[in-house]
C-alpha cells in the first residue's frame, strides 16, 4: 500500500464532532463520565477510550471572540520518535505499517508506560492500568486495509477532513494553504502522516 495521509482543513472544521463519535463507535471505545468545566470541549483530554477529541481555541480579533477548532489525535509521524524508543526495549512494540500508520502492538505492555508517553512530542498515547496497555488512534488501519477511509473522515460531512495518497494529501494542504493567504500555514510538516491547514500561523501558540 501506498503511503497514505489524513489532511485537516481547520477553516472548515464547525466543531460538529462526527469524527469523535465515529472514532469511538467504530473501536467500540466507551463512553466516559464528563462534567460542566465551563468550556465547550467535551471531553476534557484524550484517554485509553478517546483517541480524538476537538480543541476550541478562543481568540479576541477586531473586538470579538473568533472560534477555531483543532482536532486533536496521533500525527502518526514519520519516522515516529515512539517506535524508536521502543526499539530500544521490546522489538515489535511499536510497528510502522507501510500504510504510513504508526501501530502499538500488545508488546507494549513489556515497557514502562511513563517511556511510552514521554517519547511523544505530542503527548498523545494514553496508559490504561487495567489492560498494560498504551493507545491512541490506529489510522482506521482495519478499514483501509480493505480500502476503505478512516472513520472520523467517513463521518466529516464539511469537508475538514481527507484522506488519501500522502502526495495528494500534501498538494491539497498546499493548495488550501495558497488559498487562505499569508497567515496560512501547514502543521506539524512533511515528516508526518496526519497534518494540518491552519488558517492563521499565531494557531500555532495555542497547539
Amino acid at each position: 500500500m501506498d503511503n497514505m495521509a489524513i489532511y485537516i482543513d481547520m477553516s472548515k472544521c464547525t466543531a460538529c464532532r462526527s469524527c469523535q463519535v465515529a472514532c469511538k463507535s467504530w473501536n467500540q471505545l466507551k463512553a466516559e463520565q464528563t462534567e460542566n468545566r465551563g468550556s465547550h470541549e467535551n471531553p476534557p483530554d484524550l484517554s485509553a477510550n478517546t483517541w480524538n477529541r476537538i480543541r476550541w481555541i478562543e481568540q479576541m480579533k477586531n473586538g470579538s471572540i473568533a472560534w477555531t477548532f483543532f482536532s486533536e489525535r496521533c500525527r502518526h509521524c514519520d519516522p515516529p520518535d515512539c517506535k524508536y524508543m521502543a526499539d530500544t526495549y521490546v522489538e515489535g512494540a511499536i510497528i510502522k505499517d507501510p500504510s504510513g500508520a504508526v501501530l502499538f502492538t500488545e508488546k507494549i505492555k513489556g515497557i514502562d508506560p511513563d517511556e511510552i508517553m514521554s517519547a511523544c512530542p505530542f503527548n498523545i498515547p494514553r496508559y490504561d492500568p487495567k489492560t498494560g496497555m498504551a493507545f491512541k488512534c490506529n489510522f482506521c488501519i482495519d478499514r483501509i486495509n480493505f480500502g476503505l477511509p478512516p472513520a472520523c473522515v467517513k463521518a466529516c460531512s464539511t469537508g475538514a477532513l481527507n484522506f488519501g495518497e500522502k502526495s495528494k494529501m500534501m498538494a491539497l494542504a498546499r493548495s488550501r494553504i495558497a488559498e487562505l493567504g499569508d497567515k496560512a500555514a501547514l502543521y506539524p510538516g512533511e515528516g508526518y502522516n496526519v497534518f494540518w491547514a491552519l488558517p492563521d500561523k499565531e494557531l500555532l501558540k495555542h497547539i
